[in-house]
């Protein structure tokens, strides 16, 4: 009876043995997960979100992010198996692959910042550049959908600029595209009609040379009015003596067609009537004798070939008067002077003094040039 007693505590002894050295086996043969490599991939799809890769490399990001959820998967999927029977292998390889596209995702992010903020650094100047050229523009009364663009571009730069500012280049970039469609088209448009309405320079030209001259050789009084510059110049034998500002008709760009387009009209005219008094609601007023000969002439041409319609009617009662100085061009297609200087110039010119009304005593190139 000892006997078997003794080999059944001997062999229990052997089983414990053996159990033991099995269990030591097998959690020395346990697979160990990649924490390291895990880790490793997830600081670099943080940083490389902290450098705007989700922003700025998109795709790249998206793959690195998607790599490393797939390793997390494959992680789950092994720890749901019996401990020996774990392979980490894909855990491993997908966490490292993640990682490595998470660099190559920061260094796409800070290249595509660096391209992006220099671009838009060069086009805020070269928008500021076109600003500054339709605000030369601005002089000229532009129809309300040319202004429209123009407010609409300034508007969109201003954005654009504050949101570079505030290190938004993706905002930036995009306002930024919408001021330059809205500025360009609106400094084309508008360069476009001054430069048509430049065309008659050279009618200009003429009219103001032979003003002065008549002036000098006649040793005479003649008033000369410049809708560009704003201005009305008083000569005295071929020189100016006086030089007063002078607001306009609203719609000033253009000569005269017809009744109501608030255009002061070009050409060469006389004084007919001097009035002050209960004769004028301006203080006081020079009449010209507008509509000329050929104001009458156009006029009838227009009619007949249809670019005005038949009801319309030429207009009249075109006077350099007084009320000036509102800071705007506002009449109905008269030339305002300030009552101050319309006393001045009254006192000057008679019936009979020519008055001479140009649209610009330089060219349309030095316009633009002067305000580079």
């Amino acid at each position: 009876m000892r006997k078997i007693w003794k080999r059944t505590i001997i062999l229990v002894m052997i089983l414990v043995v053996l159990f033991a050295a099995g269990s030591i086996i097998a959690i020395n043969m346990k697979p160990e997960p990649p924490v390291l490599e895990i880790e490793q991939a997830r600081q670099a799809l943080a940083l490389a979100r902290t450098v705007k890769a989700d922003t700025y490399a998109k795709e790249t990001f998206a793959q690195a992010q998607l790599l490393y959820d797939s390793a997390m998967a494959f992680w789950n999927r092994e720890n749901e198996k019996f401990f020996l029977k774990r392979d980490f292998t894909a855990v491993a390889q997908t966490s490292a692959l993640s990682a490595q596209i998470s660099e190559r995702a920061i260094e796409e992010s800070n290249r595509s910042m660096n391209d992006l903020e220099t671009s838009i650094t060069t086009k805020i100047k070269k928008l500021n550049q076109l600003v500054d050229e339709v605000k030369v523009l601005s002089r000229f009364p532009l129809p309300q959908r040319i202004s429209d663009k123009m407010a609409k571009g300034r508007l969109a730069l201003s954005e654009g600029e504050a949101a570079y500012d505030g290190e938004l280049l993706i905002q930036a970039n995009m306002k930024l595209t919408e001021a330059e469609s809205n500025l360009k088209a609106a400094h084309s448009d508008a360069y476009k009609l001054i430069n048509n309405y430049f065309n008659s320079y050279n009618s200009w030209k003429s009219w103001k040379e032979k003003t002065i001259r008549n002036s000098r050789n006649g040793n005479s009084t003649a008033i000369l009015v410049d809708k560009f510059a704003g201005k009305c110049y008083l000569y005295k034998n071929g020189s100016v003596t006086h030089e007063f500002d002078a607001e306009l008709g609203k719609n000033w760009i253009g000569d005269k067609r017809q009744k109501g387009d608030k255009v002061t009209p070009e050409g060469l005219y006389k004084i007919t009537d001097k009035k002050e008094g209960a004769r004028t609601k301006y203080h006081r007023a020079l009449l010209i004798n507008y509509p000329n000969d050929e104001d009458k002439k156009r006029f009838a041409a227009e009619i007949k070939n249809g670019t005005l319609p038949k009801k319309s009617k030429i207009g009249n009662l075109i006077e350099i008067h007084g009320h000036g100085g509102k800071g705007t061009d506002w009449t109905d297609g008269c030339v305002a002077l300030t009552n101050k200087d319309m006393d001045k110039l009254y006192k000057l010119v008679q019936n009979g003094t020519p008055v001479t009304i140009i649209g610009s005593s330089i060219t349309l190139d030095e316009i633009l040039k002067s305000q580079k």
